[in-house]
């Protein structure tokens, strides 16, 4: 086997696999590890703020809430309390989403 050792001593490895990440203008080398998190969560989840990768804070949307309003048949209220049912018949109120 003349030559297997001159041969791997003149192997070139192949270098370490670089990850990169934009934002905005910015591009920024980064781990492996850091990369799959945040492209598996969304690059449009994250910011780039002082030299620092950040999670954007989740801000969430309004629950619609239901309203009591005036129906053609609904529930009829004792002591007009919207929570005392005292029966179901024309002209009532009825709970509706807006």
């Amino acid at each position: 086997m003349p030559g297997f050792f001159d041969a791997l001593k003149d192997f070139k490895s192949t270098p370490p696999k670089k990850h990169y990440l934009t934002f905005g203008e910015t591009k920024i080398e980064v781990d492996v590890k850091q990369y799959l998190e945040i492209t598996n969560a969304g690059i449009e989840n994250f910011e780039y703020k002082n030299g620092n990768i950040l999670r954007k804070k989740v801000i969430p949307v309004e629950q619609k809430q239901t309203m009591l309003q005036k129906a053609d048949k609904g529930y009829k209220f004792y002591k007009q309390n919207p929570f005392w049912i005292k029966n179901v018949g024309k002209e009532g109120y009825l709970w509706k989403i807006k």
